[in-house]
């Protein structure tokens, strides 16, 4: 989800908030949010005054349920979006990873008879000759930078195994990382943030407990634009961030 997209969401629990009735879950990531944002806490201020009147409504006296946000079809749309993009994604990485295989590796295997081949005969028509140095191989295309940054545990008892590993494609940014620690059965989040503060989702997972937990997150996001990526638990506490620097 967005940030404007979670921003509506908590703010649409305002109201439960000041009447007391929002469950303890979502309690806790609003007053999470509500550290940070000075515009919903304006607007809670605003409603606390009118929280003695809402109690005196009888729902039963109501129409009926209230309709959903006009903009949740939407939020549900671009979720969905945004999971097909991720996983096009990972399956044409999966396709060109096979395709490279199959074509390197007969020419690998070609190449060395060639070489053998090419030795043997040599060895055999010139016996006394002296031995003739190989030419200098020719320098390798320009690769995939790939970076191993160190995370810093910032909550939680997190124990990463070793530096992310994080890898630039055409599409976004790939990080994966091991650690262990997340709670388990707890859902966390994965996000990047980049240079002028926009947060995009990168995956989501489970925690695990003590066990180690491999992750391989994505998002939607150029490496030269991402300025950080962070882990963040269900109440929006960041547990795991790793800064980004910019080439």
């Amino acid at each position: 989800m967005s940030d404007a997209g979670a921003h509506r969401e908590l703010r649409e629990m305002l109201g439960l908030h000041a009447l007391g009735l929002l469950p303890p879950q979502d309690r806790v990531r609003l007053e999470a949010h509500l550290d940070g944002c000075a515009a919903c806490r304006a607007e809670l201020a605003e409603l606390a005054p009118l929280a003695g009147d809402l109690r005196l409504v009888d729902p039963a006296r109501l129409p009926g349920p209230p309709a959903p946000p006009r903009e949740l079809g939407e939020r549900v749309l671009d979720a969905v979006r945004g999971e097909s993009v991720l996983r096009e994604a990972r399956e044409r990485r999966e396709a060109r990873r096979s395709r490279r295989r199959a074509v390197l590796v007969p020419l690998a295997s070609a190449a060395a008879a060639a070489v053998l081949a090419g030795g043997a005969t040599y060895a055999l028509a010139r016996p006394d000759a002296p031995p003739v140095a190989a030419p200098a191989p020719a320098p390798a295309p320009p690769g995939v930078v790939i970076e191993r940054l160190p995370l810093t545990v910032v909550a939680g008892q997190l124990t990463p195994a070793g530096p992310a590993v994080v890898v630039p494609h055409t599409w976004g940014v790939e990080v994966t990382f091991e650690a262990a620690g997340f709670e388990q059965g707890r859902t966390y989040r994965a996000l990047v943030r980049t240079v002028d503060g926009t947060r995009s989702p990168a995956g989501e997972f489970l925690g695990v407990g003590a066990r180690e937990l491999t992750c391989d997150m994505q998002a939607a996001v150029l490496r030269a634009d991402a300025a950080a990526f962070e882990v963040v638990d269900d109440a929006g506490r960041t547990v795991l961030e790793l800064p980004l620097p910019r080439a």
